[in-house]
C-alpha cells in the first residue's frame, strides 16, 4: 500500500511530461492557423479568384493590404497593452481566423472581402503574438522552439497543397471552405497551447517603462534619481536598432513573397502560385530547426549574417527567374530564410528582457509589410526586376541594423 502514492506521483509526472512534449506541436498548429492559412492562403488562391471573378490586379492588392493592416493592428494592441495575450484572446482568435476563412466564400463583394480579410489579419496578429511570446516558457528542449515556428511553413505547405490538389475540381469558394475545415481541425489541436488565463497588470512605474522586465531591481534600470542606467539605455538603443531592422525585413521579404508568383506564372502556368508556395512552405517548415541548430553552434550574430545573406542572394537570384530551377531555388531560399530571421530576431528581443518583445517587433514588421508592396506598386509595378533589387537593398539594410542591435544588446549565443 505504501508503494501506491509514489506510483500515482510518477504517473502524474509522466502525464505532465507527455503534455509538455506535445506543446511544441500545439504551438506549431496555432501558427499554421494564424499564418500559413489565416494569412497566406490568399496567395495561392488569388489567381483562381482573379480568373473566376474577372478582377483586375487592383482589388486583390487592396484586399491583401487590408489584411496586412489588420495584422498590424492585432500586434499593436498587444504591444501597447490595450489587449492582453491571454488564453481567452488566443482561443477566440483561433475561432475568428477559422470562421474568416469560410466567410470569404460567402460573396465576392469587395467590401465584404476587404472587411473579412482585415478581421482575419487582426486575428492572425493576435495568435502570432500569443504563441511566439510563450515559446520560450513552453520549450523544454532546444528543438522545441524550432518545432513551433515550423508551423508557419506547415501552414504554407498545406495552403499550397489544397490549391494544387483541389484546384482542378473545386471552385474558389470550395477551396476556401476546404481550408476553413483544415483550420478547424488544427485549431482543436492547438486549443490547449499553454498560455495564462490572466496576464499580470503592470504597475504605474512599469507602465511608464513598458520595455522593462517585471523582476528588475531599481539599480538595474534606473538610478536613485530615476534616470536610466547605462544598462537600460543600452537596451533601449539595441531595441531601436532591432525594431528598425525588423521594419526593413518586413518590407523586403514581403516584396519577394508578393512578386515571386508573378515571375513564376510564365514558367509554371496556372499552378504557379500553388507550386512556388509549396516549395516555399517545405523550406519554411524545416527552417526553424535548422537555424536553431546553426545559432546554437556558431552564435546568433553569425547565424543572422548567414541567414540574411542567403535572403539577399535569393532576392537577386529571382531577377534572373526565367527557368524552373532558378525559381525553385529562389522560392526555397525565400521560405528557408524569412522565418529564420523572424525567429532569431524575436528571440533576441525576448533575451534582452523587453516586455511584449514579440508584439513590439512584429508591429514594426507589419508596417514594413504594408509600406514595401505599396512603394513597389506605385513606382515599380511594371519593373519586376527592380522590385527584387529594391527588396535586396531593404534586406541588406535590415541585416546591418539587426546585427548592430544584437551586438548592442550583448546577445552572445
Amino acid at each position: 500500500m505504501s508503494a501506491q502514492p509514489p506510483r500515482k506521483e510518477t504517473s502524474d509526472l509522466s502525464a505532465h511530461a507527455g503534455r509538455l512534449s506535445f506543446d511544441p506541436v500545439r504551438g506549431a498548429l496555432g501558427l499554421s492557423v494564424a499564418m500559413g492559412m489565416g494569412r497566406f492562403f490568399y496567395t495561392p488562391a488569388l489567381p483562381l479568384m482573379v480568373a473566376a471573378l474577372h478582377w483586375s490586379s487592383a482589388p486583390g492588392a487592396w484586399i491583401a493590404t487590408l489584411n496586412y493592416v489588420g495584422y498590424f493592428i492585432g500586434t499593436l494592441v498587444i504591444a501597447r497593452g490595450w489587449v492582453q495575450p491571454n488564453r481567452f484572446v488566443y482561443r477566440l482568435s483561433l475561432v475568428v481566423s477559422t470562421i474568416g476563412l469560410a466567410a470569404v466564400a460567402l460573396t465576392p463583394n469587395l467590401i465584404w472581402q476587404g472587411s473579412i480579410r482585415t478581421i482575419a489579419g487582426f486575428a492572425s496578429g493576435l495568435i502570432f503574438v500569443c504563441v511566439t511570446q510563450r515559446i520560450p516558457a513552453n520549450s523544454r528542449r532546444p528543438r522545441d522552439g524550432g518545432i513551433s515556428y515550423g508551423g508557419v511553413g506547415l501552414g504554407i505547405l498545406v495552403s499550397g497543397t489544397i490549391v494544387l490538389v483541389a484546384g482542378g475540381f473545386a471552385d474558389w469558394r470550395q477551396l476556401w471552405l476546404i481550408c476553413a475545415a483544415v483550420s478547424a481541425v488544427f485549431s482543436l489541436i492547438a486549443w490547449n497551447w499553454p498560455i495564462p488565463a490572466r496576464i499580470a497588470v503592470h504597475t504605474p512605474a512599469q507602465a511608464a517603462h513598458p520595455s522593462e522586465p517585471t523582476d528588475r531591481s531599481p539599480t538595474q534600470s534606473t538610478d536613485r534619481t530615476g534616470a536610466a542606467t547605462p544598462f537600460e539605455t543600452s537596451r533601449r538603443r539595441a531595441m531601436a536598432f532591432l525594431s528598425t531592422g525588423y521594419f526593413f525585413q518586413g518590407g523586403g521579404y514581403i516584396i519577394i513573397g508578393t512578386y515571386l508568383v508573378v515571375l513564376a506564372e510564365p514558367v509554371f502556368g496556372g499552378t504557379a502560385a500553388a507550386s512556388t508556395w509549396m516549395i516555399a512552405g517545405i523550406a519554411t517548415a524545416v527552417s526553424p530547426l535548422t537555424w536553431s541548430a546553426v545559432a546554437a553552434r556558431i552564435g546568433t550574430v553569425k547565424a543572422l549574417t548567414v541567414c540574411y545573406s542567403l535572403q539577399v542572394f535569393g532576392a537577386l537570384l529571382a531577377v534572373f527567374g526565367e527557368t524552373p530551377i532558378v525559381l525553385i531555388i529562389a522560392a526555397a531560399l525565400f521560405g528557408f530564410t524569412f522565418i529564420g530571421a523572424v525567429m532569431m530576431t524575436i528571440g533576441v528581443g525576448t533575451q534582452m528582457g523587453v516586455a511584449n518583445a514579440s508584439a513590439k517587433l512584429t508591429s514594426w514588421y507589419s508596417i514594413g509589410q504594408i509600406i514595401g508592396p505599396a512603394i513597389v506598386a506605385a513606382a515599380l509595378s511594371d519593373r519586376i526586376a527592380l522590385a527584387f533589387i529594391a527588396s535586396a537593398i531593404a534586406l541588406a539594410v535590415a541585416m546591418a541594423l539587426t546585427l548592430i542591435g544584437v551586438i548592442a544588446g550583448n546577445i552572445n549565443r
